[in-house]
């Protein structure tokens, strides 16, 4: 099995990690990105850099053993996902297939519904995805539709393919996520429930991304959730960040959603039963398929929350 690995999407905030976690895994890397690479990576002969735009450039993939497809954006409406995550990422894959390498597609825990599923219940690999995309935001419409494209392409190209969805990344810089409810001042408005925080640290995700690109495979195609071993529960989570949570019982928002269910797509995200309960349903979560693939987590979330402080 050959050692180089292409990242796109390497200029940013997951992709850089994944960069550097390969280095230390001693892989050569060849980066694909618009931005400009970290000077230190100038120095490292092990990092080949290839400024290509997805949506317009197909970067050189001859001696790639796999891709790992990061590039995405993670904001706009369905028209600006699909001109810039969708159509640019089945174009790249299609591309690497072609190449004969392998496909690892970084998905999202969003792409699951909660139908089916009651409060406190684990969700793993072999829960659905969302029945009703058309209820969810653009952003879990585009990663639906990216994995649907991913699967095509490599069914039709012979191709073995890891779809890795990470859950809500946390790391420099980047602290909130939507599970937590509204921000408000110091003020965190929320559910009550001590179910958990789908989190992946950033360090914790680029492991488990390395390793899928790293080691063998013998299904065609597998999904593996990119989850921390240690997830808080909101209250935890809040007063890491140090702020003040105001808590509102998860059943009751529930309730109130559930008559506004007939309006759907032009209803506000959280109004939307289908978003209110992917965001916020009490849920627990399984990363066994991460743990057999050879994750091991680097710090408890504590630890993790205050390197990350020191990095900021």
């Amino acid at each position: 099995m050959g050692r180089l690995i292409a990242v796109t999407g390497a200029s940013g905030f997951l992709g850089r990690g994944v960069v550097m976690r390969a280095r230390a895994m001693g892989l050569p890397v060849r980066a694909v990105m618009r931005g400009a690479p970290p000077p230190a990576w100038a120095v490292d002969r092990g990092i080949e850099v290839v400024r290509a735009d997805l949506r317009h450039d197909l970067p050189p993939l001859d001696g790639v053993a796999a891709v790992i497809h990061a590039a995405a954006r993670m904001d706009g409406d369905d028209a600006a996902q699909a001109r810039d995550t969708v159509a640019p990422g089945a174009r790249l894959l299609d591309h690497a297939a072609r190449s004969g390498a392998r496909l690892v597609l970084v998905s999202s825990i969003a792409v699951l519904g909660t139908q089916g599923l009651s409060p406190y219940d684990t969700v793993d690999e072999a829960t659905p995805i969302e029945p009703f995309p058309r209820a969810r935001d653009a952003y879990a419409r585009a990663r639906i539709a990216l994995e649907r494209d991913a699967r095509d392409i490599a069914a039709r190209h012979g191709i073995r393919l890891r779809i890795v969805r990470p859950g809500a990344i946390f790391g420099p810089g980047r602290l909130w996520n939507a599970h937590l409810g509204a921000s408000l001042g110091p003020l965190v408005i929320g559910p009550r429930h001590g179910g958990e925080l789908p989190l992946c640290w950033l360090r914790h995700a680029a492991q488990i991304l390395t390793l899928a690109a790293a080691r063998p495979q013998r299904a065609p195609v597998e999904v593996i959730h990119a989850l921390d071993d240690d997830r808080p529960d909101r209250a935890r989570y809040v007063a890491a960040l140090g702020r003040r949570g105001i808590a509102l019982p998860w059943r009751a928002l529930d309730l109130a959603a559930g008559p506004l269910a007939p309006l759907g797509p032009r209803l506000p995200g959280l109004l939307r039963r289908e978003t209110l309960r992917a965001r916020w349903m009490p849920l627990r979560y399984s990363n066994a398929r991460a743990r057999a693939l050879g994750f091991r987590a680097e710090a408890g979330f504590e630890a993790a929350m205050a390197a990350t402080r020191e990095i900021a």
